[in-house]
C-alpha cells in the first residue's frame, strides 16, 4: 500500500473523529444568529421558527462541509453523491428555493418555485434577464452576491404570473434573500435564492389597518370624550382616545388635571359652579351646562358638559360622570343663525333686485323697495296695500305665464330664469328675469312662494337689436345665411303638411366683382351691393326672400312658384343685372351665374337644397359664367363621385393601392441609359388603373398632394439607391407639384430622406412645370436655388407649354430643359413645329442646358431630335413605364450601348395620360 492510499485512510479517519458535539454547536450557532436577526426585524411573523430551522438546515448542508474542510481536510477527499444531497434540500424546502451560479443561471428550483413563478418543469430560467424579475435591479445584487455579502431584498409587492386558469399577473407580498455559496477556494461557487411569500400575513395587517382606521374614525366623529369630576373638590378627569391624527382644536384635551377652574374661562366659572351647587342641592336626575373651556392649543372652545352625579364607596362624596364635546362650532352657528337674520331682513329690504314672499294661496306677504320701483310704486307698502287681496299672479302680462308659473312651483318647487312681462302701476309692459322657489315646512307642505325679479327691459332691448345683427347682412341689411336657413326650413315644413305647395330656390354670385373693389375702392363696391339689391329687389314679388350670403353671393327664395316660374324669374333677373351700373361717377358693368332649384319631396333639409343649388351655381360658372343652370342629378352625381375619391384617395396609401412605375430616358447618340422618371399609378381595388390625370389635381385640391408626394420621393429614393449599386450613373427623374414647392422646408425633408438612403443628391433630378416655375417666382426661385446649392439637379418638365420668357428663364439655376410631347407628336405634320423644336434646341445649347425630348414613338422622330443634337430621349419608342422588376431584368446592368435603333412597336399605342406635373412628391 503506497503512501497516498495511507494518507487517505488517515484523513478518513480523521474525519471520523470529528466529535458530533462540534457539528451541533455549529448547528445551533447558525441557527441562533438567523432567529435573533428575523426577530429582529419581524417580531410577529408566527412561522419565524420554523423558516429559520429550515434556512439553517439548507445552510448547513450547502456549507458545512466546506467549512469542516479546513479543519479536516480529509473530508475533501470523500466522494458522494453530493448533487443529489443538494436537490433533495432545495426540494424538500416548503419556501420557493432556487441555486443558481453567479451569473444568474439557474442550477436547480424546487416545485414551491415553479408554481409561484409560473414555470414548466423543463423551462429554463435565469434570474437576472427573465421577464417575471426584470424589474427587481437584480444585476446590482448579484454584483453584491459574487463580493461574497449576502443580500436581502425587502418584503414589496411584486407582479408574477397567475396561478391556472387565470390568464393575468398576481401581486405577491415577497422578501428575497441572495445567500453566497464559497467553493474550497473561498469563491463564490453558486447563489442560494429563497422567496419566502408574506402575502396572506401582508393582507392580514392591511385588514387589522384598516379596522383600526375605522374605529378611529367613529371615535373622532363621535366627538364625546368620558370625563368625571369631582363635585366638591372640582378635580376632573378626563379619557382621551389616542390618535394621533386628531385635530388638537376639536376638543378641549384634559388629563388628570387637578386645578380645572384655570381651565374654565373666568367669566363661565362662577356660573358653573353655580350650576353644579343647584343640581346637587335639587339632585336632579341629569346634569347639563355650556361653558367655556381653554384648549391645549390656549384657545377657548365652547364645551358642553353632560353627566349624572354617583357616589363612590359610599363614604358620601359625589362624583359628576358624564361626557363632555366641543360644541364651539354649533355655538358659533346659533349666534351666527342669529345675526344671519338679522342680516337677510336688511338684505331684502336693501337688495337690488327685486324680492317678494306670497303665500301659498297666491296672496302676498311682503315685496322689497327694488321691486316696489321694477313695478313703478313709490314704496313696498303702497305696493302690498293695493294687492293685498288680489292674486299676486295678475301682474304677468300673459294670461298662460300666470297659470304655467304657478303650476311650475307647485310641481317641480322653484322657476329658475323665466323671462317674461309684467305691468307696471301706469299699465306699460316691462321685461323682467325671475327665480322663485316653494318654502316647504317639516310635513312638506308648501307654505310660502320667494322669489327675485330683475329688470332686463335694457337687455331685450340689445339682444333685439343683436339678433338683427346674426340674422341680417350689415351692408345691405338683406337677410342673410342663418335668416334664409330659418326661412327655407319653414318651408319645407310647410311642404311636407300640404302637397300643393311649391316653392323654388336660386343663388347667384356675381362674376369677378372682386375686380370692382380693386379698381374703384371698398366704397363702391358697397354701393354697388346696394344697387343690385335693389335692382333684384324690384324684380321679386312681396312673397320672395332676398339674402346676401357672402360678398358676392345671393339668394332668392320663391314662394308659391312653379320649376318654370323660378327660371324665368332668374333669367329676368341676369338681363337685369347686365345693365350697366352709374355708381359715384363711374359706370360698372356686371354679370351673374346662377344655381336654380326646384322643391320635390325628397329634401328634408335646408342645407340640402342650399348644396344642390350651389352646384347648380358652380356648373354655371364652369360652363362659361353669365348663365343659368338649373340642378340635375347628373350633377349631384359628378361631385359625389369626386367625394367619393377623394375618400378613396386618402385609403389608398393605407392599402398600398399606389405604386411605382419608371421609364427610361436614354442618351440619343449611343442609346445607353442615362436616368429614370418615377410615375405614380393607381390600381382601384373595384376601378382598376385611375389615371393621374383623375386624382392628382384632386390631391392638389384636398392636401393630399403633401403625403402622397413625400411617399413618391420615399420609394423612388429607395428604388434607385438599390439599383445605383450596379449602375452608380442612374439620374432619378422626380416630378414636384406646385403645392410642394410652395411649402416651405421642402429642401429639408428632400436631404432627409437623400441622407436616409445614402443618395447622393446630384443622383436627384427635380422635374418642375413651366407655367408652375412662373406663377409665383421670386417665391419658386428661392426654394430652387436651395434645392440647387444643395446639389440636387433642376430640370423644367413640359417646356413650351408656358409662357415664360428667356430672361426668366435665365434666372433659374437649371440643368435641363424637357420638350413638350405636344411638340414631338406633331413632328411629321406640321414643319412649323419642328422650327420651334428647333429653336428650343438652340437655345437650351446656348443657355448650357442638357435636352430630353419627351414622347418619341417613332424612329423619324428619333433621327430628327438627334439632327437638332437633342442629348436625351424619352418615350414608347425606347420603352413604356415598366414596374421595378421589368426595370431591372432589361436595363439595370453595368452600362454599355444599347441599339441607337430600337425595334418599332407591334402595334401603335397611345402614350399613358400623365398629368403634366405628376408623379408628384
Amino acid at each position: 500500500m503506497d503512501s497516498t492510499t495511507i494518507t487517505g485512510h488517515a484523513h478518513a479517519k480523521n474525519v471520523r473523529r470529528v466529535p458530533s458535539l462540534v457539528m451541533a454547536m455549529l448547528f445551533v450557532v447558525v441557527f441562533v444568529l438567523l432567529w435573533a436577526s428575523s426577530c429582529h426585524r419581524h417580531p410577529s411573523q408566527p412561522l419565524d421558527f420554523i423558516d429559520l430551522l429550515l434556512t439553517a438546515t439548507l445552510l448547513l448542508g450547502l456549507n458545512l462541509k466546506n467549512t469542516l474542510r479546513i479543519f479536516f481536510t480529509g473530508l475533501g477527499r470523500r466522494k458522494k453523491n453530493g448533487n443529489n444531497e443538494l436537490e433533495d434540500i432545495i426540494r424538500s424546502n416548503p419556501h420557493p428555493t432556487l441555486i443558481c451560479d453567479p451569473s444568474g443561471n439557474t442550477l436547480i428550483f424546487n416545485d414551491s418555485f415553479a408554481d409561484l413563478m409560473g414555470l414548466p418543469p423543463d423551462e429554463g430560467f435565469t434570474v437576472t434577464t427573465d421577464h417575471r424579475t426584470a424589474d427587481w435591479g437584480l444585476n446590482d445584487i448579484f454584483s453584491r452576491v459574487r463580493l461574497g455579502e449576502t443580500v436581502v431584498l425587502p418584503e414589496a409587492w411584486r407582479e408574477l404570473p397567475a396561478k391556472h386558469p387565470k390568464p393575468h399577473s398576481r401581486s405577491v407580498f415577497l422578501r428575497v434573500t441572495f445567500i453566497p455559496v464559497r467553493n474550497t477556494a473561498g469563491l463564490v461557487e453558486k447563489v442560494f435564492v429563497k422567496l419566502e411569500d408574506f402575502t396572506e400575513h401582508k393582507r392580514i395587517e392591511e385588514s387589522i389597518e384598516l379596522d383600526q382606521k375605522r374605529l378611529r374614525a367613529a371615535l373622532e366623529g363621535a366627538r364625546q370624550l368620558v370625563c368625571e369630576m369631582d363635585m366638591t373638590t372640582y378635580k376632573m378627569v378626563v379619557d382621551l382616545p389616542v390618535n394621533d391624527h386628531s385635530d388638537t382644536e376639536s376638543t378641549a384635551k384634559l388629563k388628570h388635571h387637578a386645578a380645572f377652574d384655570t381651565l374654565v374661562h373666568p367669566e363661565d366659572w362662577e356660573q358653573l359652579q353655580e350650576q353644579i351647587r343647584l343640581y346637587e342641592a335639587d339632585n336632579g336626575a341629569h346634569f347639563e351646562h355650556r361653558f367655556r373651556m381653554k384648549s391645549d392649543t390656549r384657545k377657548w372652545r365652547w364645551i358642553r358638559l353632560r353627566g349624572k352625579a354617583l357616589s363612590y364607596n359610599g363614604n358620601g362624596n359625589l362624583k359628576l360622570a358624564g361626557t363632555m364635546s366641543d360644541i364651539t362650532e354649533e355655538h358659533e352657528a346659533e349666534i351666527n343663525l342669529r345675526k344671519s337674520e338679522a342680516t337677510y331682513r336688511a338684505l331684502f329690504a336693501h337688495a337690488p333686485e327685486g324680492m317678494y314672499l306670497t303665500r301659498a294661496d297666491d296672496t302676498v306677504v311682503c315685496v322689497n323697495r327694488s321691486f316696489a320701483r321694477i313695478l313703478g310704486y313709490d314704496s313696498p307698502e303702497e305696493f302690498e296695500a293695493e294687492n293685498r287681496t288680489m292674486p299676486f299672479s295678475q301682474i304677468y302680462l300673459i294670461p298662460k305665464v300666470r297659470e304655467s308659473r304657478l303650476a311650475a312651483l307647485r310641481n317641480k318647487g322653484e322657476i329658475l330664469q323665466m323671462e317674461t312681462l309684467v305691468r307696471r302701476k301706469d299699465g306699460n309692459p316691462v321685461w323682467i328675469a325671475e327665480n322663485a322657489r316653494a318654502v316647504r315646512d317639516n310635513m312638506n307642505e308648501i307654505v310660502q312662494f320667494a322669489g327675485s325679479i330683475t329688470d332686463i327691459t335694457i337687455r331685450k332691448h340689445n339682444d333685439e337689436r343683436l339678433m338683427h345683427q346674426v340674422l341680417y347682412d350689415q351692408r345691405t341689411n338683406l337677410p342673410n345665411r342663418s335668416y334664409c336657413l330659418e326661412k327655407l326650413d319653414q318651408s319645407l315644413k310647410k311642404a311636407a303638411g300640404d302637397p300643393n305647395h311649391l316653392f323654388g330656390l336660386m343663388i347667384f354670385d356675381l362674376d369677378g366683382f372682386g375686380t370692382v373693389n380693386d379698381s374703384f375702392g371698398h366704397f363702391v363696391g358697397d354701393r354697388m351691393f346696394l344697387e343690385i339689391s335693389q335692382r333684384v329687389r324690384d324684380q321679386l314679388r312681396p312673397t320672395d326672400t332676398l339674402a346676401r350670403f357672402s360678398s358676392d353671393e345671393f339668394c332668392v327664395l320663391t314662394e308659391d312658384a312653379l320649376p318654370g316660374d323660378t327660371m324665368s324669374l332668374a333669367e329676368k333677373i341676369r338681363t337685369k343685372l347686365e345693365d350697366p351700373f352709374q355708381v359715384d361717377g363711374h359706370e360698372i358693368y356686371v354679370t351673374a351665374s346662377f344655381g336654380i332649384l326646384a322643391y320635390n319631396p325628397n329634401y328634408v333639409r335646408p342645407d340640402d337644397m342650399l348644396r344642390d343649388a350651389e352646384l347648380a351655381m358652380q356648373q354655371a360658372k364652369q360652363q362659361g359664367k353669365n348663365r343659368c343652370a338649373v340642378f340635375s342629378s347628373e350633377i349631384y352625381q359628378r361631385k359625389s363621385r369626386r367625394t367619393i375619391m377623394e375618400k378613396e384617395l386618402r385609403r389608398a396609401m393605407e392599402r398600398d393601392e399606389l405604386f411605382l412605375n419608371y421609364q427610361p430616358i436614354v442618351k440619343l447618340d449611343t442609346g445607353e441609359l442615362k436616368g429614370l422618371e418615377a410615375l405614380i399609378r393607381w390600381k382601384h381595388p373595384d376601378n382598376g388603373l385611375i389615371s393621374p390625370a383623375q386624382f392628382i389635381p384632386l390631391a392638389e385640391e384636398t392636401g393630399l398632394i403633401d403625403p402622397i408626394g413625400e411617399w413618391v420621393l420615399r420609394e423612388s429614393c429607395r428604388q434607385i439607391g438599390k439599383w445605383r449599386k450596379t449602375n452608380d450613373s442612374l439620374v432619378l427623374n422626380v416630378n414636384i407639384s406646385g403645392k410642394q414647392l410652395a411649402k416651405t422646408g421642402l429642401e429639408g425633408r428632400i436631404y432627409q430622406i437623400l441622407q436616409e438612403f445614402s443618395l447622393d443628391p446630384g443622383c436627384l433630378n427635380l422635374e418642375v412645370t413651366e407655367s408652375m416655375a412662373m406663377s409665383n417666382m421670386d417665391a419658386n426661385l428661392r426654394t430652387l436655388k436651395r434645392l440647387k446649392y444643395m446639389g440636387a439637379r433642376l430640370s423644367i418638365d413640359d417646356f413650351g407649354t408656358g409662357y415664360s420668357s428667356l430672361a426668366h428663364l435665365q434666372r433659374f439655376p437649371l440643368d435641363e430643359l424637357k420638350i413638350d410631347r405636344a411638340f414631338i407628336n406633331t413632328i411629321n405634320a406640321n414643319p412649323a413645329k419642328n422650327r420651334i423644336i428647333h429653336a428650343i434646341v438652340e437655345m437650351a445649347l446656348g443657355l448650357n442646358l442638357e435636352m430630353v425630348a419627351e414622347g418619341i414613338e417613332t424612329q423619324f422622330q428619333c433621327d430628327l431630335i438627334k439632327t437638332y443634337k437633342c442629348h436625351y430621349g424619352q418615350g414608347y419608342l425606347f420603352a413604356k413605364p415598366m414596374d421595378p422588376a421589368d426595370i431591372e431584368k432589361t436595363w439595370i446592368h453595368p452600362p454599355k450601348p444599347r441599339p441607337t435603333e430600337p425595334p418599332r412597336p407591334q402595334t401603335s399605342s397611345t402614350p399613358d395620360i400623365v398629368h403634366p406635373v405628376i408623379p408628384i412628391q
